[in-house]
Parts: C-alpha cells; structure tokens; sequence
C-alpha cells in the first residue's frame, strides 16, 4: 500500500511540474477585418495561455517563470509594451498593414514565435473624411 501511494505522489508531482514547465501560448486575431479595415481601422485580440500578463514594471523587468506581457507593432512602428490583449489601432494608413505581435518575458525578450496579421486598407478611406 505505501508503495502505491509513494508511485501515485510521484506520478502526480511529476505531472505537475511538467504542467508548470510547458511552454505558453498565445494567438491573435483581427476583429472584423475586413469590417474595420474599410473606416482605417484594426482592432487586434490575442489569447494568452500558461503565462500571466504583468506589468515589467511592477517586476523591476526581472524575468520570472510564468510571467510575461505583449508587444505589438504595426508595420516598422514603435512597440506598445503592455498588457491588454486587445488593443485598437486608428486612421491607417492606405495599403497592406502588418501587425506583429510578441508574447515576451518581463525583460522583454521573446518567449515564442511572434505571430504577424495583415490587413489591407482600400484607397478610398481616406478621401471620405
């Protein structure tokens, strides 16, 4: 009996650290694409998973196992560093538009693979304004 119960504590510890080491994943998309893009807007949502999102500067950007926020970044733009997992972007400019989006540590260094959306806004947007 002790040693089953020995096994079973030892298949569930291992169980759980392997839960707590798996890797995070995120996935973005664009909200009513096609919608918005016509007024020059996007409006971009990402899913996070086995990461929580926090502010680096509450962590004094020390990496810590668990944590991380999002970059995005729209064409060769800056970076918006936060933690919002839906962030709207306005008055686009005419043509292909490239958001790349990075799930990173609290040192702001990638986690994963950044995922890259694209949306294209029609020539005309502009002139109704």
């Amino acid at each position: 009996m002790k040693l089953q119960l020995f096994c079973h504590l030892v298949l569930a510890s291992a169980i759980a650290i392997a839960a707590a080491a798996a890797e995070p994943t995120f996935d973005a998309t664009l909200q009513n694409a096609d919608v918005n893009a016509k007024k020059g807007n996007a409006t971009v949502t990402v899913k996070v998973a086995g990461i929580q999102l926090v502010d680096p500067a509450s962590v004094h950007e020390k990496p810590q196992a668990g944590q991380g926020h999002l970059h995005y970044r729209v064409d060769d733009g800056p970076v918006i560093a936060t933690t919002t997992p839906k962030l709207g972007f306005h008055e686009l400019t005419t043509g292909e538009q490239r958001f790349e989006l990075t799930l990173v540590g609290n040192d702001h260094q990638p986690l994963i693979p950044s995922k890259t959306l694209r949306v294209t806004v029609p020539g005309d947007v502009h002139a109704a304004r």
